[in-house]
């Protein structure tokens, strides 16, 4: 029997990369409002789908007995309405997902959480997982809730929470990847190193922690250091190499 895992959102644009690398490395056990019918990968390995809302604790209370972990993908991005879709689903659903845990004695947990946390300090400006945040979007603003309150959930019931501020993600074949100059060449976060940074939290004995989800870049301002010192994080891509050869 592998360790099964649990992911909300695996339907996404993270998610839909990076299942098939974590999936090398546990049985998963996928959580998503798509029906299992319309999803040619449902009988990949031994996935398990199930077909659920964020917003429905009791669904996902079900999804996560039995488990050793959850990754909490599931989100709303960018600037999608507050009152319709952030709150329900960023804040609301956030809750549920942590509280689903709890609940069903799963002692783990993975935040993504996002880069835009930090950053309105600018991309030119080293920044670090100490200092205070600086979110650029109300959809960030949503993020810092989910990090606070892992560190309650962390603190108060003793669970394992880790928060990962994804940054620029974009899979290999992403024609951003080739365009000199674009952010992506500070920020971005391939899906080999994020899966590397999963796996190395999901194993992790820390009670809490909070790192970059960021690739080696030679253009990159952001300091992963912490992920390298507690984790043993080795970031392997470097946007770099993807530009145009000259």
């Amino acid at each position: 029997m592998r360790e099964k895992i649990l992911i909300t959102g695996p339907g996404g644009r993270v998610g839909t990369q990076i299942v098939p690398l974590l999936r090398e490395h546990f049985a998963l056990r996928l959580f998503e409002v798509e029906p299992l019918a319309r999803r040619a990968e449902a009988q990949a390995g031994d996935d398990e789908w199930i077909t659920g809302d964020i917003q429905d604790f009791d669904a996902l209370r079900r999804a996560c007995a039995g488990v050793s972990a959850v990754i909490h993908l599931a989100a709303i991005s960018d600037e999608a309405d507050f009152h319709s879709k952030l709150l329900p689903v960023n804040l609301a659903g956030t809750y549920n997902a942590f509280e689903a845990a709890r609940q069903a004695g799963v002692k783990r947990v993975i935040f993504a959480s996002t880069g835009q946390v930090i950053l309105n300090y600018g991309r030119e400006t080293p920044v670090t997982v100490e200092m205070p945040p600086r979110p650029s979007t109300v959809y960030a603003c949503t993020k810092i809730f989910g990090e606070s309150l892992a560190r309650w959930y962390s603190e108060t019931h003793g669970l394992h929470m880790l928060v990962i501020r994804l940054c620029y993600f974009r899979a290999y074949d992403d024609p951003l990847l080739r365009i000199p100059g674009h952010d992506v060449q500070h920020d971005w976060c391939s899906p080999g190193d994020l899966t590397q940074l999963l796996v190395k939290c999901l194993r992790t004995d820390l009670k809490f922690g909070v790192f970059l989800g960021i690739s080696n870049n030679t253009q990159g301002r952001w300091d992963w250091s912490n992920a390298k010192e507690l984790l043993g994080y080795e970031p392997q891509d470097n946007a770099a190499d993807y530009l145009p050869k000259k």
